[in-house]
């Protein structure tokens, strides 16, 4: 008897424990850093709704998180929210003094006391934080000193892998090719990438091999006299594609390549030129690729202020307005590759660059790998094809336009799905950049097809297609400018010219992923959470953080994402609502995403601005990274630093801007 009432006890007893939510731990990090706070995220999973009769809509859950008898964190929240069970949860704000394999145990009930509560145990991986950034040094190193730039980045995924996956060297090799690799290549937005850099190349192509790059130099070389003109002309160029930075490498790249190497303008200096045109400009733009990505992130972070009763602006787009005035980086760049082309003065490797192409009349190094550098000359047009500018810039002009007109329809799609008043700022910030720029490739693909297939030539000369058509025997030798096939073929190359890029690109994405997994971006931006931290000394922190972190993932949105939720709000409460240290500090975000974005040889327009003018990648990072790191020292000396704590943001934006002439003029 007494056995049987220990059994029913023991039952009852279960049921009871059962009636208590388990934690389904999913979402988290693969690495945490040592000594650094980290979040716990995990699902919920009740029982069965007969156990759950004694909860209601009042009910709370109570959550606490023990490591070695201490405890880590607690926190409670409602079992319901808007009449159904909450099914995920998250503690954050633990911190852990050990490295090593860490188990983590989470208590869930019902009862404050923890009583009849759940055990659940989670292992995590924790490190020092200081062996995070080892990958992308290596990365770095490697690709300096092997000019090998897939290696390199092979090298830092697989360096990454070890720290996420404890050190286990074949567990980390086989993670790089069937995770870290596929999952790049597989990202909706990388496909989006690799596809309408396809197309935009395909098109650039076509054009080459009709003649219409050639009928473009043709038309610029009466106009540029001399070779500060000529990269003049592509500075300018640069403003005239703002609208994306992958269209612009893409397009201006290809298209006067042959123009400056007529003035004997370096590969490297080139690809300075078109690099500094790409991102600097797109991130400042109010209408651009870049903007609705940018006040999302803005967006997101003003409205977690606003419901914490904070008294701030509403309008993400007259934020990021106010924010371009201290965009010391990107502004000081331009004005700096301007100045440096009218003094035509030079310093560090691209010097060397430019004296060996004025005294050497080499362009491109003897050192540079001719994978990279060598012109497909299957894309020279026939001796006998004229050479019309029409056939570049009617394309060209087309793409653009579609694609801003795609922006604004996408936007105002957007705009109205989410119940958002139509105006500019909302437009542009829903506008599907992705797709917008993708269909504007596709049909300028076409254009150019239709273009070469219906106009006809003879004896190098062009021919009246309607005196074709209806005249046929008085051109008994004419035929098509291209005929389909032959634009198809030409298409195809210039896509497999793309084929080193893209792996490249791939691999870029990979080890930003990787990074990110080994907790290298926590560690940047913990530097950023210390309690005795001056708040004006916040936007200054922010800038070189951001630069950091950027330089050493490859990406600036991902930075962005990264920097934004760790910074914003911090910014706003440790300067007790300071709205000039908010809005420097979301330009010093932007700013310094945009310097790593245009400084590190693992980044997708480095590659691109690389693989368009034809330019040694690594050559291409060496002579370009003395420029980048002196625009962002400056950035911070007569920037983000003096505005902190003495003046303006629109002050450090005229100082600066002498700072940045004088010093491209010595």
């Amino acid at each position: 008897m007494k056995g049987l009432l220990s059994f029913i006890v023991f039952l009852l007893t279960a049921v009871l424990i059962s009636a208590q939510p388990t934690a389904d731990f999913a979402g988290n990090r693969a690495t945490m850093l040592k000594d650094i706070p980290f979040t716990l995220n995990f699902g919920l999973v009740y029982p069965p709704s007969v156990q759950l009769a004694d909860v209601n809509a009042t009910s709370l859950l109570y959550m606490k998180a023990i490591w070695n008898d201490q405890v880590l964190a607690e926190s409670s929240m409602p079992v319901f929210h808007d009449g159904s069970l909450v099914l995920s949860a998250s503690l954050g704000g633990l911190k852990i003094p050990s490295t090593g394999n860490q188990e983590v145990q989470v208590l869930l009930s019902y009862e404050q006391d923890f009583s009849d509560a759940s055990d659940n145990f989670y292992t995590v991986w924790l490190v020092a934080g200081g062996i995070t950034v080892i990958p992308p040094v290596v990365t770095v190193l490697i690709a300096i000193l092997t000019r090998e730039v897939l290696w390199a980045l092979f090298a830092g995924v697989w360096c990454c892998a070890m720290i996420v996956y404890q050190g286990n060297p074949l567990t980390a090799f086989l993670r790089t090719l069937d995770t870290y690799m596929i999952e790049s290549l597989g990202n909706i937005d990388h496909a989006f990438v690799i596809m309408f850099s396809w197309f935009l190349t395909g098109m650039v192509a076509v054009i080459t091999k009709s003649g219409g790059a050639h009928g473009v130099a043709e038309q610029l070389v009466r106009v540029i006299k001399n070779k500060r003109g000529a990269m003049m002309t592509v500075f300018f160029l640069g403003f005239v594609i703002f609208f994306d930075d992958y269209a612009n490498t893409l397009i201006l790249g290809n298209t006067m390549r042959s123009v400056v190497d007529g003035y004997l303008v370096s590969r490297e200096k080139f690809a300075f030129l078109v690099d500094a045109t790409t991102a600097p400009i797109a991130s400042i733009a109010p209408i651009s690729s870049w903007i609705g990505f940018e006040l999302g992130l803005i967006q997101a972070e003003l409205d977690i202020l606003s419901a914490d009763g904070q008294n701030v602006p509403t309008s993400a787009y007259d934020v990021f307005l106010k924010t371009i005035p201290s965009r010391y980086y990107p502004i000081f760049m331009l004005l700096f590759s301007f100045v440096m082309i009218l003094s035509m003065r030079e310093f560090g490797p691209m010097l060397h660059a430019e004296r060996r192409a004025q005294f050497e009349r080499k362009v491109i190094s003897d050192s540079a790998n001719p994978d990279e550098t060598e012109d497909d000359t299957s894309l020279e047009p026939a001796k006998d094809v004229p050479r019309r500018w029409w056939n570049a810039i009617v394309p060209i002009a087309i793409t653009s336009f579609l694609v801003v007109l795609a922006l604004i329809l996408t936007g105002l799609d957007g705009a109205k799905a989410n119940g958002e008043a139509i105006n500019a700022a909302n437009i542009f910030g829903n506008g599907d950049s992705y797709s917008s720029i993708l269909w504007g490739a596709f049909v300028g693909s076409i254009v150019i097809w239709v273009m070469c297939r219906f106009q006809y030539v003879s004896d190098g000369k062009f021919v009246n297609q309607w005196s074709y058509w209806m005249k046929l025997k008085s051109h008994p030798n004419a035929r098509p400018l291209l005929t389909m096939q032959e634009s198809l073929s030409a298409w195809i190359s210039g896509v497999k010219a793309l084929t080193t890029p893209v792996l490249v690109l791939i691999m870029a994405w990979a080890i930003g992923a990787a990074v990110r997994d080994a907790g290298a971006d926590v560690f940047f931006s913990s530097a950023l959470s210390s309690d005795s931290l001056d708040y004006r000394a916040i936007p200054v922190l922010t800038f070189i953080i951001a630069s950091v972190i950027s330089f050493a993932t490859g990406t600036s949105w991902g930075t962005m994402s990264i920097m934004f939720p760790v910074v914003v709000s911090a910014s706003w409460y440790a300067s007790n609502g300071d709205e000039n240290i908010l809005v420097l500090t979301i330009s010093a975000i932007l700013a310094g995403s945009v310097f790593g974005d245009h400084a590190t040889a693992i980044s997708d327009t480095t590659i691109l601005s690389a693989m368009s003018t034809k330019c040694d990648l690594t050559h291409h990072v060496v002579t370009q990274l003395p420029y980048a790191l002196v625009v962002a020292v400056l950035s911070i000396l007569v920037g983000y630093l003096p505005a902190g704590f003495a003046y303006p943001g629109w002050v450090g934006l005229v100082i600066g801007s002498v700072v940045v002439t004088l010093t491209a003029l010595t």
